[in-house]
């Protein structure tokens, strides 16, 4: 093309091996390929990561990865810090858990410092690459009028630059007053603590309490500022982040669906109607959360002489360092916080640990072993490769297993891999007499809920919100293989 640079020209090579990165994961993903059938969610957004930086470079010949590779790498560790106070607050708000985790504490605190660490890069190159674009280009808010300057006296002042009928351009923006800010502020508070207090009528409060509480702040202090934007009656950039909240919280709730561990909604009053894992509804709170996750990374940037990941704020006091000994006491607390919360999602959110064929406690420890020479590795090798009756006696023959000791071994794997059940609540659900999907499908949740909490404590027992997943999963199960069963004798009569 004509009046192109080189750079302009050039797809930098971390975007190609993006590309192929999410390839490889999605192929190996169906074909249950590790690591990339565990850590789909986490190949999958890094790829798109690289994938969409270089695409930035491509287009303007500027991003994060080539041109402000320090601050990306610095956004990694704020972005897991970020998160994790939304999981602090989700042990209130109890509207996520977490499914068929790895049980190695290594592998799933990496997973964990991997996943989170994808929030804030992935929103702010998608914010960047809509930018790039030109989407909202026009959006600035400024109008034009033609006035008619005169005089008290009727005689046009006579100053250089000035004619009967000027045009000029007006900024129609809001005004930021005092009072306002404070207004602001004492409604995010409001707004966090009612959430965490009473969150189950005030639950998506969170998701808008930061933006209120901290906006003021970066305003007041000469940050970045969105309140600032909209004074100046430029709301682009709120746009820009709307659309990349909405756009990234489609690519989690897709991604996240597709995972083998996973997260699973217990959000109040919008549990049937789901898309993926996510209400319907709860996608909205992904516009905000973008624009609460920005909010947030301005105000820690305040601290840090006010340098932030885009162009115009990545170069400010370029002459000044942040000392040393604050940069390593804020590494020590960053690391002394992620130690506490991680601790803290293990014991609190994480429902379930993937169940392993050497977890399965119901199949005799002989078979457990002899089991993988016989061509079944796993739990899923046991369900998946049993679904034929003739494939289920002959393993059965194989193994010298009566049939009628066998067919709860199937039935029980089953179970254990519905929903991310796993081992750790089967065992609960055999102490109520179910040991199958089909009579977990039976059960009604209310009262079965109400049957746990008699026979257990009440603490012990899972929310009833985790139940009426447990129970729908279980009817959609059995009602597929009703249809896929009377599908098979229509072929066998015609």
């Amino acid at each position: 093309m004509v009046g192109m640079t080189p750079y302009e020209k050039t797809f930098p090579v971390h975007g190609f091996f993006g590309i192929f990165l999410l390839l490889l994961s999605e192929i190996f993903l169906f074909r249950k390929v590790e690591p990339f059938y565990s850590w789909f969610y986490c190949f999958a957004w890094w790829s798109y990561i690289f994938t969409i930086d270089a695409v930035i470079y491509r287009l303007k010949g500027n991003s994060l990865i080539m041109n402000r590779r320090r601050e990306f790498l610095l956004m990694i560790p704020w972005s897991i810090f970020i998160w994790l106070i939304f999981e602090a607050a989700n042990l209130s708000l109890k509207n996520w858990y977490y499914i068929n985790l790895p049980h190695s504490l290594i592998e799933r605190w990496l997973g964990y410092a991997i996943a989170y660490g994808t929030v804030l890069p992935g929103l702010f190159e998608t914010t960047e690459l809509l930018e790039t674009l030109g989407l909202f280009k026009k959006s600035t808010g400024r109008m034009t009028y033609t006035v008619t300057l005169i005089e008290a006296n009727g005689v046009i002042p006579a100053k250089a630059g000035i004619q009967k009928n000027t045009g000029f351009r007006v900024k129609p923006g809001m005004t930021i007053s005092r009072w306002l800010l404070i207004v602001l502020i004492l409604f995010g508070v409001f707004c966090l603590s009612s959430s965490i207090l009473m969150p189950g009528y005030f639950f998506p409060l969170i998701w808008i309490g930061f933006i209120l509480l901290l906006e003021p702040f970066n305003y007041s202090f000469g940050g970045r500022s969105l309140l600032r934007d909209l004074e100046e009656g430029n709301p682009r950039k709120i746009y820009l982040l709307l659309s990349a909240g909405l756009i990234c919280g489609l690519l989690w709730e897709i991604w996240n669906f597709w995972a083998l561990s996973k997260w699973i909604y217990t959000v109040p009053f919008f549990e049937e109607a789901k898309g993926f894992e996510m209400p319907f509804l709860g996608f909205l709170g992904f516009l905000p959360f973008a624009i609460e996750a920005y909010v947030m990374y301005n105000f820690i940037s305040l601290f840090r002489l006010k340098r932030g990941w885009e162009e115009t704020t990545y170069n400010l006091h370029p002459d000044q360092k942040t000392r040393g000994m604050t940069a390593v006491l804020t590494a020590i607390l960053m690391v002394s916080f992620f130690v506490l919360i991680f601790q803290t999602i293990d014991l609190k959110t994480v429902d379930s640990y993937y169940p392993r064929l050497k977890d399965a406690y119901w199949i005799e420890p002989h078979y457990r072993k002899v089991l993988p020479k016989v061509g079944i590795a796993s739990l899923d090798d046991l369900f998946e490769k049993t679904r034929d009756k003739t494939e289920r006696d002959e393993l059965a023959l194989r193994l010298l297993v009566p049939k009628e000791e066998f067919l709860p071994w199937i039935e029980k794997a089953e179970l254990a891999l519905l929903k991310g059940i796993g081992t750790e609540n089967l065992r609960l659900l055999e102490a109520m007499g179910i040991s199958s999907v089909s009579t977990l499908a039976s059960q009604d949740p209310k009262k079965f809920h109400e049957r746990l909490g008699k026979a257990f404590q009440s603490g012990q027992i899972p929310r009833l919100a985790k139940i009426r997943i447990w129970i729908r999963e279980a009817r959609k199960k059995v009602r597929s293989s009703e249809l896929k069963n009377q599908t098979f004798n229509n072929d066998l009569i015609v």
